[in-house]
C-alpha cells in the first residue's frame, strides 16, 4: 500500500503550489544559471583560460507564516583561475571562476538560509550565507546578478573578516529612511564537510551595517557605514619582524577589525532598477592582524542608456588595495620582497540576447601586488543562460 501511494506523495510535495485549508500557501521557486567564461591575457605572459559554472536556486516560501527557506548549489570547473600570486596578481581576475574551487576542498558547495519575517520591516535569517551572492544583490556595483564586474577587488571587495561563505545569523530592520543589519557568524570559511565540527571555537564575528536611503532630485541613493569586529586570533606581524630565536616570535593577537564607507548614487533613473550611476567604497583594516591598511573603489555602472537596450548592463571601475605595513615589514624581515599596492581598472558590457540568454565582454588592467611583475592585462567574454 505504501509503495502504491509513494509516487502520488512525491508528486504532491514537488508541485509548485500546495494549499492547505487554514494554512499559508506554500510556493516553490526555482532557477538555474549557467555561465561560461573565456579569459584571454594580452600582457603578462599567461595562458588563455576557460571555465564554467552552474548555479541552481530553490526557494520555498511560506513554509509556515512568514518563513522562507532558500538553497543555492554551485559547481565550477575549468582551467586554473588567475590570482593569488599567478602573474603577481593577488586578487583573482575572475571571482566566479575562483569560487567555490579556491576556498574549498572540491568544486561544489551548497548554501542555505531560513528567513523568518517578524514584521513587514524586520527579518531574522540563519544558515550558511553566500557572501559573493550578497554582493551581487546591490543595484549598481552588483547589478542584481544580471551582469557585472569579475575582478575580485571590485566585484566582491575582500575585508579579511568576511569569508566567501559564512555560517551564522542576521537581523535586518527597514525603516522609511534607513536599513539596518547585524550579522553574527563563525570567523572561518563555511565550506567543505568539516566546518560543522568546530563552529565558533575560534571566535565570533559581529558585522553591522547602517544604510541611509535618500533621493536627490528624484534619483535614489544609498549611503552606508559598515563596521566589523572579529574575536578570532590573528598573527601579530610585529613579532615576525624580530629574530626567530625570540620566545614570542610568531605570536598571535586577539581581535581583527574592519570599517568601510560605501555609496551608490543613481545619476539617471527610470524606475525598477533601470538607470545608471556612481558607486564607491573606502575601507580601513586595523593593519595588524588584518592584512589590509586601506582600500578604495570608485566606478560607474548600471543599465544601458542605449534606446531599446535597457536590459543590457555596463560598468567601469577602479580599485586600489594598500596592504598592512606591519605585514610587509614581516615579509621583508623573512627575506621576501614584501608586497606593493595592487590597483586595477575593469570595464564590461553585457547584452541581453533573449529573455534567458546574455553575452558579455570585459577588459581589465592590473598593477600586481607582488613586486617585480609588470602590469597584467586581459580581455574576456562570457555567456550566461538563465532558466
Amino acid at each position: 500500500m505504501t509503495n502504491r501511494f509513494l509516487p502520488i506523495l512525491v508528486a504532491a510535495s514537488l508541485s509548485s503550489t500546495i494549499a492547505n485549508e487554514g494554512l499559508a500557501e506554500v510556493t516553490f521557486d526555482h532557477a538555474f544559471r549557467f555561465t561560461a567564461f573565456g579569459d584571454f591575457p594580452t600582457q603578462g605572459g599567461q595562458d588563455d583560460r576557460f571555465s564554467a559554472r552552474l548555479d541552481a536556486f530553490l526557494t520555498v516560501r511560506e513554509l509556515w507564516e512568514g518563513a522562507t527557506l532558500s538553497f543555492q548549489f554551485e559547481y565550477g570547473d575549468g582551467d586554473e583561475f588567475l590570482g593569488l600570486g599567478a602573474a603577481g596578481v593577488i586578487w583573482p581576475t575572475n571571482v566566479f571562476a575562483a569560487v567555490p574551487r579556491a576556498t574549498g576542498d572540491n568544486n561544489a558547495t551548497l548554501s542555505f538560509t531560513l528567513t523568518q519575517e517578524i514584521s513587514p520591516s524586520t527579518k531574522i535569517t540563519v544558515g550558511k550565507f553566500n557572501v559573493i551572492e550578497l554582493a551581487l544583490g546591490t543595484p549598481l556595483a552588483g547589478g542584481r546578478g544580471r551582469g557585472g564586474f569579475q575582478y575580485t577587488g571590485i566585484a566582491a571587495p575582500p575585508s579579511f573578516v568576511f569569508p566567501p561563505y559564512v555560517f551564522g545569523g542576521s537581523l535586518s530592520v527597514t525603516t522609511e529612511d534607513w536599513n539596518y543589519s547585524l550579522m553574527i557568524y563563525d570567523p572561518n570559511n563555511a565550506q567543505g564537510s568539516g566546518f560543522w565540527s568546530d563552529l565558533f571555537e575560534d571566535g565570533v564575528v559581529f558585522n553591522g551595517t547602517a544604510t541611509y536611503k535618500t533621493s536627490i532630485a528624484g534619483l535614489p541613493g544609498f549611503y552606508s557605514i559598515n563596521l566589523i569586529h572579529s574575536t578570532a586570533e590573528g598573527t601579530d606581524y610585529t613579532s615576525l619582524a624580530t629574530s626567530a630565536d625570540i620566545d614570542d616570535f610568531g605570536r598571535t593577537t586577539k581581535g581583527i577589525n574592519f570599517a568601510a564607507l560605501k555609496f551608490q548614487q543613481y545619476l539617471s533613473y527610470k524606475g525598477n532598477d533601470e538607470g545608471w550611476g556612481v558607486f564607491g567604497q573606502i575601507s580601513f583594516g586595523d593593519g595588524n592582524p588584518n592584512q589590509l591598511d586601506n582600500a578604495f573603489i570608485l566606478g560607474l555602472a548600471g543599465s544601458s542608456p542605449i534606446e531599446g537596450r535597457s536590459a543590457d548592463r555596463w560598468g567601469i571601475a577602479w580599485s586600489r588595495y594598500n596592504w598592512s605595513d606591519a605585514m610587509i615589514a614581516a615579509l621583508k624581515a623573512g627575506g621576501g620582497a614584501g608586497l606593493r599596492d595592487e590597483w586595477a581598472v575593469e570595464a564590461f558590457y553585457e547584452a541581453e540576447l533573449t529573455e534567458h540568454m546574455r553575452l558579455g565582454v570585459n577588459a581589465m588592467r592590473i598593477h600586481p601586488g607582488t613586486p617585480g611583475f609588470d602590469d597584467y592585462t586581459q580581455v574576456g567574454v562570457r555567456f550566461r543562460a538563465l532558466f
